[in-house]
């Protein structure tokens, strides 16, 4: 796995931002692989200081191949070798405003989504306060989506295992009757609070809790169960639940800081996880940041994951999503940072108020205890990713 970002920032005299930037992310494991191409464009400009709004587009460029039917007979040692390929373009514009006070905003959005297979339009609402002499910050924001899933039409199918995979998205969101689709709808409630207890010391709390309903499966996925292969089925409805807590303790002798980091997380798929980091950031000269973090994450499977639904069926649902299994991983990283602003002497490089870089990479591996793909593990656990970022002000 390999992602490379880049960025550039261009702040108006007259109050105004704009930001674009690419990503690069490659996925590889033998025929297993993905690669996506995520470029973005956002602009915001401030007529008054009380108010500003935005506009903003990014896309996914998505190349790369899945397993079609999870544990599927095959005269090879492993089901990987039928991996089928995949190609999509999705695209999402979005817009937004926010009102500004001392101590005080609010803010509102809306963003329309579509690729091939899928449609989203969402609205979101936001306010965040400071509180205590500046020392408090307090922030909350409410989300609402209504998207929309392609699928075969097949209302002959009138049981969850008679249900085929779509095979391919060609003819999707048109008046070809052998296309369907299926609602989902999703709520997503967060809340956070900011607290710099002393010039050394600062937590934040952060609550989320997210509401979906309806397809929640993988169209193109299909599950061996015995005699035959089906498309996946899970739940309609799922709850999910999250809260982490951060410190950071800043050693002044050092010029440096310490990061703490805990999160827990669960769902009413009986999907339980917890993620603990630890970070080290010094601060060179004033103007170069160095950090370097250890991540560890572990999680539960769902309560009806099965690693074999033709020998362990665990009721009326299954699924092929290895993510939805029993689960680990432990990254490493480090990077670097530059900034320089503007001083007496002008200008950086004669027409920038601020200029930074950032260079950052890190390594990822997972285990998969309890999935396989037939007789096979999972051939892609190790990952690395490699991150270039630039930013400019003016």
């Amino acid at each position: 796995m390999l992602a490379l970002a880049a960025a550039a920032t261009a702040r108006a005299d007259g109050g105004g931002e704009v930001d674009i930037a690419a990503t690069l992310f490659h996925e590889g494991g033998g025929p297993l692989n993905m690669t996506v191409i995520t470029p973005s464009v956002r602009g915001r400009v401030d007529p008054i200081e009380e108010w500003g709004f935005n506009l903003a587009w990014n896309a996914d460029v998505v190349s790369g191949a899945s397993v079609a039917v999870v544990d599927a007979p095959s005269p090879e040692p492993d089901v990987i070798s039928t991996a089928t390929r995949l190609d999509d373009f999705r695209n999402v514009f979005s817009a937004g405003t926010e009102i500004r006070s001392d101590f005080a905003t609010i803010r509102a959005g809306y963003a329309y989504g579509f690729e091939s297979d899928y449609r989203s339009h969402a609205v979101s609402l936001g306010a965040r306060a400071e509180a205590f002499e500046r020392t408090a910050v307090f922030d909350f924001s409410w989300a609402r989506g209504w998207d929309s899933v392609c699928d075969v039409f097949q209302p002959e199918a009138n049981l969850a295992v008679e249900r085929r995979r779509l095979s391919s998205s060609d003819g999707c969101f048109s008046s070809d009757t052998d296309f369907g689709t299926h609602d989902v709808s999703l709520q997503t409630f967060q809340g956070s609070w900011s607290q710099a207890w002393a010039r050394i010391l600062a937590t934040q709390l952060t609550v989320s809790a997210q509401l979906i309903e309806g397809f929640q499966s993988n169209p193109y996925r299909a599950v061996w169960l015995g005699r035959s292969a089906a498309q996946e089925h899970h739940p309609n409805d799922r709850a999910r639940y999250a809260a982490s807590l951060s410190v950071r303790l800043w050693i002044e002798p050092l010029s440096s800081a310490l990061q703490l980091m805990g999160r827990i997380y669960r769902d009413t798929w009986d999907v339980q996880s917890v993620t603990a980091e630890l970070g080290y950031e010094i601060v060179l000269d004033g103007a170069v940041r160095v950090r370097a973090r250890a991540r560890y994450y572990t999680q539960t499977g769902a309560a009806f994951f099965s690693d074999d639904y033709a020998l362990m069926p665990m009721g009326q649902y299954f699924t092929g999503d290895r993510e939805l299994s029993a689960m680990s991983t432990i990254t490493v990283g480090a990077s670097f940072g530059y900034s320089v602003t503007a001083g007496s002497s002008g200008p950086v490089l004669g027409f920038m108020e601020e200029f930074d870089i950032l260079l950052k990479g890190d390594w990822v591996h997972a285990d998969f205890p309890m999935f396989h793909y037939g007789m096979a593990g999972v051939p892609n656990v190790d990952a690395a990713i490699g991150t270039l970022s630039l930013e400019a002000h003016f």
